[in-house]
């Protein structure tokens, strides 16, 4: 191979480094990765690890998402949710070694990823590869259900206004790009998991989210992954705190009007959204 060092993967494609100095580049084998999660998830006696790992064609991308089977949760009675880990690297020049919480709703198997920023891991390529960062990262997800559970509950308690301002919240979170029909899927999605289209909570909102991720579409989990945590703003501020629903809500209004008054030619997004609209803008005190 003609680079200084080489990404490997166990088929025996190779993929070259980013730079050719290791002040500014260290590459980071994702078999490393993968086997030190195993050692960490090995002294848990009562934890066994299964999942799985996608790879892009090029191996310049790597996700991996781990269950931790015996490590379950309960957003409520009947809603249990397993934990695991979610694991993203790269080779790109934009991506280093990240960890996350993962997780996995068993009534729907919808998945979840970096839902509490105070259980994300990460470092960057300018260093060598970190096997501490893996070890903090699995104790830290199995040893913190108290906490995972008490940010669930309060998702559980935080409305919004409305179905209508829920799926302009979730179309404003950017996750449509991944749906063939992004209104219609979310739709379906919000159809499923909200209790009550006059006040869904953040969790049912989130869960619409994940349900629309993981059921509607045909990415690789690999692509897949950054559309998780562009969904876990629902649950996370960035600040390890639930962020406040009418922000939320007024956030995606100001930004859809604006959308509409910049691009003239823009059509609504649904049948009645202009409606929907002006009523929020009123509720949000949103200039038009």
């Amino acid at each position: 191979m003609p680079y200084r060092d080489s990404l490997w993967t166990d088929d025996g494609r190779a993929t070259g480094v980013v730079s050719a100095s290791q002040d500014f580049y260290n590459i980071i084998q994702y078999g490393d990765v993968l086997e030190t999660i195993g050692d960490a998830v090995d002294r848990h006696e009562d934890i066994t690890p299964r999942g799985r790992v996608s790879i892009s064609p090029t191996a310049h991308k790597m996700s991996a998402s781990i269950d931790f089977d015996g490590a379950t949760i309960y957003a409520n009675e009947d809603d249990p949710i397993d934990l695991g880990l979610q694991v993203q690297s790269g080779h790109s020049g934009f991506h280093g070694l990240k960890y996350d919480v993962g997780a996995e709703r068993q009534v729907c198997s919808n998945g979840m990823t970096a839902f509490i920023s105070d259980l994300s891991f990460d470092q960057t390529h300018s260093d060598p590869f970190q096997p501490g960062l893996a070890y903090n990262a699995v104790d830290a997800v199995i040893q913190s259900p108290a906490e995972i559970e008490q940010r669930l509950a309060q998702a559980q308690n935080r409305e919004l206004m409305n179905q209508d301002e829920a799926l302009l919240v979730l179309m404003d979170s950017g996750i449509g790009r991944y749906l063939e029909q992004p209104v219609p899927d979310l739709l379906n999605a919000l159809y499923d998991e909200v209790d009550d289209p006059e006040a869904p909570t953040l969790w049912e909102t989130y869960n619409a989210a994940t349900r629309a991720l993981t059921h509607y579409t045909q990415v690789p989990d690999y692509e897949l992954a950054d559309g998780f945590e562009q969904a876990a703003q629902l649950l996370e501020t960035g600040g390890n705190e639930i962020p406040e629903p009418e922000r939320l809500g007024q956030q995606a209004v100001e930004r859809r009007t604006r959308e509409l008054v910049e691009r003239g030619d823009a059509e609504p997004l649904w049948e009645g959204e202009t409606e929907t609209l002006r009523e929020l803008q009123e509720f949000h005190d949103v200039e038009a």
